[in-house]
């Protein structure tokens, strides 16, 4: 009879471990997700993003195109902006005015396409892989939001130690195919500049992040 007792009560104690389990669970996942505030709010202005990378950290020259092209899609689709010029006009014009030897300033830059913000993007890093087998795709970047009209710098704030917001990309769960040929290491790198993009963007609106801080990817 003891014996029987015994197993019953086991049974009782892991049904109970089993049920907290289940609804721990459950509550896991109809919990919202953990979100992110915007670190800085644009002001409604007419604005242009400009990628700078006079080191020419990123091959081909082109991904500055698809990183700008990015973050102005994001902020125009999320609606935190209503008046955004094409980014490509900032670029050919500096791209002349480097041909010419001048140094441009990121005001004249802005004035030459009649914006009245730049977000202006510095460009620190951009690799594929470290060891040249196998892929590890990070890029990072510094971030400026000017005020062309007022030649004043609105983010973040000049302090004396933090001129410019650091931003990092990464790729995660790439095969080493990606990168054997010539094609698949372009293709990759294009992906790697759309998730620069996508992580510049998201410093401007609040956005949805993952339980462990990675962004969640849904599609």
């Amino acid at each position: 009879m003891k014996t029987i007792t015994l197993i019953l009560s086991l049974i009782v104690i892991m049904t109970s471990f089993a049920g907290c389990n289940v609804v721990a669970g459950v509550a896991y996942v109809v919990s919202p997700d953990p979100e992110q505030e915007a670190i800085f709010v644009l002001p409604q202005k007419k604005t242009v993003v400009f990628v700078d990378d006079r080191r020419n950290i990123m091959h081909p020259s082109r991904l500055k195109n698809v990183l700008a092209d990015r973050t102005t899609a994001d902020l125009l689709g999320h609606e935190v902006l209503a008046n955004m010029i094409a980014p490509q006009d900032a670029m050919r014009f500096a791209a002349s005015q480097d041909r010419s030897g001048s140094i441009l300033t990121i005001g004249a830059i802005g004035k030459a396409v009649d914006a009245s913000i730049v977000i202006y993007i510095e460009m620190t890093a951009f690799t594929l892989t470290v060891d040249g087998h196998n892929p590890a795709p990070i890029a990072g970047c510094s971030v400026r939001v000017v005020d062309v009209e007022n030649r004043k710098q609105l983010f973040p704030p000049i302090d004396g130690t933090n001129a410019a917001y650091p931003v990092r990309a990464a790729l995660h769960k790439v095969g080493s195919h990606q990168i054997k040929t010539v094609s698949a290491s372009r293709h990759l790198a294009s992906g790697l500049a759309q998730e620069m993009g996508d992580a510049v963007a998201k410093l401007f609106y609040k956005h949805t992040t993952g339980r462990l801080g990675e962004n969640l990817k849904r599609k």
